[in-house]
């Protein structure tokens, strides 16, 4: 937004006021406005900056969930061993269950916490947008 101080000058001259008070007092204006106004540019700056933290944060989360399928995997492939030995080798099927359920109960409250954090990212990240788009 551009502040036109030669428009302002005139009016303060035409208010009675001498004409090197009318242009300090337009100068001064102009560059408050200048020094404390935010531009298209430093919006569209900002905004760039947190698109890439917000696609970092979104490759962060996609790799832990990735982590996560893969300890999925390798559950599933135990149980699947566990299954496939003799009785010697192996507890007994109620015991497997119960470490089954363990896990599985672990798992979900680490899924819990993960999502619980990225929602948490997430509006932070908006609430920081909203805040400097106001400006």
């Amino acid at each position: 937004m551009g502040i036109d101080t030669l428009s302002i000058a005139k009016d303060l001259r035409a208010a009675a006021l001498p004409q090197d008070q009318a242009e300090a007092i337009a100068a001064a204006i102009g560059r408050a406005m200048a020094e404390g106004t935010a531009t298209k540019g430093d919006l569209d700056h900002l905004g760039a900056r947190l698109d890439a933290r917000i696609d970092r944060l979104g490759s962060t989360i996609d790799a832990r969930f990735s982590e996560m399928e893969a300890r999925f995997a390798r559950m599933d492939a135990r149980f699947d061993e566990a299954e496939t030995k003799p009785a010697g080798f192996a507890s007994s099927a109620s015991d497997l269950r119960l470490l089954e359920e363990r896990m599985t109960a672990r798992l979900e409250a680490a899924k819990t916490q993960l999502l619980t954090w990225l929602v948490g990212a997430i509006f932070t990240a908006t609430g920081v947008l909203i805040a400097v788009l106001k400006l």
